[in-house]
């Protein structure tokens, strides 16, 4: 009869709410649990044959079912550990039973990211589990993705790198007086006679117009001090020396420099780099600028990229060709520089024909362009200029055919009219990289100041900090300066996660519900991006709570009526007679 159904429902209506408070229950007492999803109670109702068929109705009651909030985001509250991380999407941090994988480890999936590195330098749970990552090369390419591992930060550390390059951008005072070359050191050669006068500044750094100091690293980390000094030879050209203490270098002498390579830039009229050239200590061009350097105490030879930044290029007068036409450094000529735009003003139509030194009957300087008439307007000579007399410091003499000359205070010209010399030809200089000429060593006139001076080396190191970043990367910093990318996480996602099981410590099972786990990669698609120092908050809102808390005692309060109802119109009905 419909009493008993009646008090059937009743009695199903007093379990429902006891369900419904103990869900309420578990969210309040998880309102401060990270990661912790909010659960609620669905009810349905229940319903008999008997009262489908519309003469008689027979009371089915009520039951319910549990609905798991996994898809929703928590709030994420800022912390103080780079180790805690947090997930902002969808997905899972995967973390696993044991150090060493194998058949019978146990799989876990959170949101609860508050992971410590332990005592053997792995990243793990609260729980006790290990965290699981993809291991990278520095770069963070993933060496093994069908291999995941636990993530150990122990073992992990920066072996040295000798230096390879370095990077310096600097300006030169361009007002700065020519330095007091001596040309007459006599060596027989010109190079010869310039590694002469840069000797006398790696014996005396204070002789040079501005040093540059940085620090090399050899093979086995070791810090090696070197400097780079600049003289300046001519109006837009400087030499350069690059020495260290004798100790860093085999046949060296502790406490003497040594000169290990020497160079020179060249300046276009605006302070750009037009050319930068670099020699090793014998004199030998260097074309490709790598530097050897013997260093000392068993480590591998050095080879470093001397790099002043991009150069304009442009048209000039080689060295090899001045001495070869006795008009070099030996010969007291400190430099001959060719300006296209004022040799193109002055009637210069092809650059690369020959140019003559001249000394007219009265002793005065000019330059003679195409003497043999190659291209049907020559030749072409410059005014001349008188020579100074005494020489008591080094002159610049500018033709108004774009041709500029130093001359040492030891130059003597021959009795004119007579050539200097033999012809010269100028030669192009490529660009470099950008040809930009602005990006390195600069020459204007204003203080001497170092810009930059960058080396890729580092001695080694140990893992001094820890970050992670937005696509799952376990960045190590160590001390020696250098950062590198250590591991990637795996994030896992579930075709259902609300069916996944929920296991003490704010872990998760999957189940045949939730599906097998697909290992992604943080940020790619609609995985979660991770977020270092920061936890995911519980979802719980402790007013929704109360008021789903009131309305279910009240619920509980009319259920239990309905059985003491029921019950008295059961006891009326046994005592009828």
């Amino acid at each position: 009869m419909s009493l008993f159904g009646s008090l059937s429902a009743g009695v199903s209506g007093l379990g429902a709410q006891s369900q419904a408070m103990s869900v309420i229950s578990d969210n309040l007492a998880n309102v401060n649990t990270i990661g912790y999803k909010a659960n609620r109670a669905l009810f349905s109702q229940l319903v008999t044959s008997s009262g489908v068929s519309g003469v008689l109705f027979n009371a089915g009651g009520v039951g319910t079912d549990l609905q798991r909030n996994q898809g929703i985001q928590g709030s994420l509250k800022a912390t103080d550990s780079s180790t805690d991380l947090a997930l902002s999407g969808n997905g899972f941090f995967v973390t696993v039973g044991d150090r060493e994988l194998n058949n019978n480890t146990g799989y876990f999936y959170t949101r609860a990211g508050a992971f410590r590195e332990d005592n053997r330098g792995f990243l793990r749970h609260p729980s006790g589990t290990f965290l699981l990552g993809w291991k990278t090369e520095s770069d963070g390419t993933v060496i093994d993705k069908q291999n995941p591992e636990p993530v150990e930060l122990q073992t992990v550390g920066s072996s040295a790198r000798a230096t390879s390059q370095l990077l310096l951008g600097l300006n030169l005072q361009a007002g700065e007086d020519v330095h007091a070359y001596d040309t007459t050191v006599a060596t027989g050669t010109d190079q010869g006679d310039i590694i002469n006068n840069l000797q006398q500044v790696v014996a005396d750094p204070t002789q040079s117009d501005f040093i540059s100091d940085a620090r090399f690293f050899d093979s086995q980390g070791g810090a090696r001090d070197v400097s780079i000094a600049f003289t300046k030879r001519a109006d837009n050209f400087w030499d350069y020396t690059v020495f260290t203490d004798g100790e860093n270098v085999i046949n060296g002498t502790a406490g003497t420099n040594s000169l290990i390579g020497y160079g020179t830039v060249r300046f276009n009229p605006d302070g750009s780099l037009e050319e930068q050239t670099l020699r090793d200590a014998t004199g030998t061009l260097l074309t490709n600028k790598n530097l050897a350097v013997e260093w000392s105490g068993g480590v591998e030879q050095g080879a470093i990229e001397m790099n002043f930044g991009d150069q304009t290029g442009g048209i000039v007068f080689d060295p090899a060709t001045l001495e070869a036409s006795n008009l070099g450094f030996s010969n007291d000529i400190l430099d001959i520089s060719l300006d296209p735009t004022n040799a193109a003003a002055a009637g210069i139509t092809d650059l690369t024909l020959p140019f003559q030194v001249q000394i007219n009957a009265g002793g005065q300087m000019f330059v003679r362009w195409d003497p043999a008439n190659a291209s049907g307007g020559g030749p072409v000579d410059s005014a001349p200029i008188n020579i100074p007399s005494p020489l008591t410091e080094p002159v610049t003499l500018e033709f108004d055919n774009g041709v500029a000359i130093t001359i040492s205070t030891t130059f003597t010209p021959p009795a004119g009219p007579a050539q200097v010399g033999a012809d010269i030809t100028a030669s192009v200089v490529a660009p470099t990289g950008t040809g930009i000429g602005t990006n390195g060593i600069l020459q204007f006139a204003s203080s001497y100041n170092t810009l930059f001076s960058t080396q890729d080396g580092f001695g080694s190191g140990t893992l001094s900090n820890l970050t992670v970043t937005e696509d799952g990367f376990v960045v190590g910093s160590f001390t020696n300066g250098e950062t590198k990318k250590l591991f990637k996480l795996v994030v896992a996602v579930f075709q259902d996660p609300e069916k996944l099981d929920p296991i003490s410590n704010n872990l998760f099972r999957e189940t045949d519900g939730s599906g097998r786990p697909l290992y992604k990669e943080a940020g790619i698609g609609n995985t979660a991006t991770i977020v270092s120092g920061s936890l995911e908050q519980s979802t719980v809102d402790i007013s929704d709570e109360f008021s789903n808390m009131i309305v279910s005692q009240r619920a509980f309060q009319a259920s239990s009526k309905i059985v003491s109802t029921v019950d008295q119109m059961l006891n009326e009905l046994l005592n009828l007679r």
